[in-house]
């Protein structure tokens, strides 16, 4: 007879003729298994109320509770184990009912083959094994379930924290960008010193409408403000006779000097790589839209949209502070120019915006929309949008002044002793 060792499994036998109990022992003893031995029903559940037992074997007719019932009691306290009974052919009603009530998995009938019983009570522990292993497996992967829902829960942590920090840090160095910008800003401020570079920080609320009337925003607006603010980083590097001399009074060797200001801003921003897309614009920003303007003479669709806006901008500044001619332009005059003048260089959309914006937002303390107006049309009530200044640079009336008769006198007699026709301006 084939045997194995299966000293973890446990079977409990339910006779009450004794001999049969020890009968059975003997033949399962070789599977050097645990065996219990019960007389009566009552001893039989004795025993299974304090051990584990995998296996039980009762006789189907005993005095008082026969194994049927025996078996369904068991079945109800301890579904675990495994339950076959022992049965004539007399006894075959009952045992077919207590298979269909589920009280017994199988029977075996008297008398027994003892290879035959080795082998089914080897199958059942086996199964028995199988059903351990499995339930220790759902355990632990209960468990790992639970591990792994707090490891989520703690990664979901983490990841919040880690976006938290990521979005903080994002924005300390979009901080340190703009910080960049304004740093570039105000060094260009104090080295273009007359140049009106207040005057050109007055238009920033206008390219704000400019680009929110043509829907840039996001990323495209920070690029447009960006490049906005840098247009003049190439000049940075040019000698203060050059910076001084109004554009169209150059000679030729310094205007092509002067137009390289857009390549030398671009270059600057290469190092950085977020202000990439802003060097894009500046580079682009001198050039109009009938190939006539610098570095590369690009023409109509070559040219960013942002950068025909800052090209607007940037001539309306130059206009109207006196960087294109020694002359100032009033701002009627500097849109007549773009409007009438070279028409064809400008993106008329933005022109026509950038007038719109100039009636809306002129305030009378600057020269955001204002007149050249001749001394003998003066008149009283009118204010100043800009310094009256004389050919030397002598300052003889502030910006915000508002006129009467004694000022419109003065300004006439100064003329003709200057014997000069002085610059003013009115708010309109």
């Amino acid at each position: 007879m084939h045997t194995s060792e299966y000293s973890n499994n446990s079977v409990l036998l339910v006779d009450d003729e004794s001999s049969i109990l020890r009968a059975l022992k003997r033949t399962l003893m070789p599977l050097k298994c645990q065996i219990f031995l019960a007389e009566s029903a009552d001893q039989a559940l004795q025993i299974l109320d304090n051990n584990d037992i995998d296996l039980i074997i009762s006789d189907m007719r005993m005095p008082g509770t026969n194994g049927d019932k025996l078996l369904a009691q068991a079945a109800l306290k301890h579904p675990d184990s495994e339950r076959i009974i022992l049965s004539g052919y007399s006894d075959a009603q009952a045992t077919i009912n207590a298979i269909n009530n589920g009280a017994i998995s199988r029977f075996i009938l008297k008398p027994w083959d003892d290879d035959e019983l080795v082998k089914i009570v080897r199958k059942c522990f086996k199964l028995a094994t199988l059903n351990l292993r499995n339930e220790a497996l759902e355990k632990l992967a209960a468990q790992r379930a639970i591990a792994l829902e707090e490891l989520n829960k703690s990664l979901e942590s983490k990841v919040a924290q880690r976006t938290e920090q990521l979005e903080k840090n994002n924005s300390e160095l979009n901080d340190s960008y703009r910080s960049i910008v304004k740093m570039f800003s105000s060094m260009i401020a104090s080295r273009l010193v007359g140049q009106n570079t207040n005057q050109a920080n007055e238009l920033n609320p206008i390219l704000l409408k400019i680009a929110e009337k043509f829907e840039i925003e996001g990323i495209e607006l920070k690029q447009l403000l960006y490049a906005w603010q840098l247009r003049f980083l190439g000049k940075l590097s040019f000698s203060d006779e050059l910076l001084q001399t109004p554009y169209i009074e150059m000679s030729a060797t310094q205007q092509r000097q002067f137009q390289r200001h857009p390549l030398l801003s671009q270059a600057a921003c290469l190092s950085v790589k977020p202000m990439y897309s802003s060097g894009q614009l500046l580079l682009q920003h001198r050039e109009y839209l009938d190939g006539s303007g610098y570095p590369r003479g690009l023409s109509s669709d070559s040219i960013d949209f942002r950068a025909q806006i800052i090209c607007v901008l940037s001539d309306y500044h130059a206009l109207v502070s006196g960087l294109y001619k020694q002359h100032c332009y009033s701002s009627e005059q500097a849109l007549e120019y773009l409007t009438i003048a070279v028409p064809e260089r400008y993106n008329q959309q933005v022109v026509t915006e950038l007038s719109n914006q100039l009636n809306q937002l002129a305030h009378p303390q600057k020269n955001l929309h204002d007149q050249l107006q001749d001394s003998s049309e003066l008149i009283n009530g009118m204010r100043l949008s800009r310094d009256i200044v004389t050919a030397t640079g002598c300052l003889l009336l502030s910006a915000g002044q508002v006129l009467d008769e004694v000022f419109i006198n003065r300004v006439r007699e100064m003329e003709r002793n200057l014997e000069e026709t002085l610059n003013i301006y009115i708010s309109l």
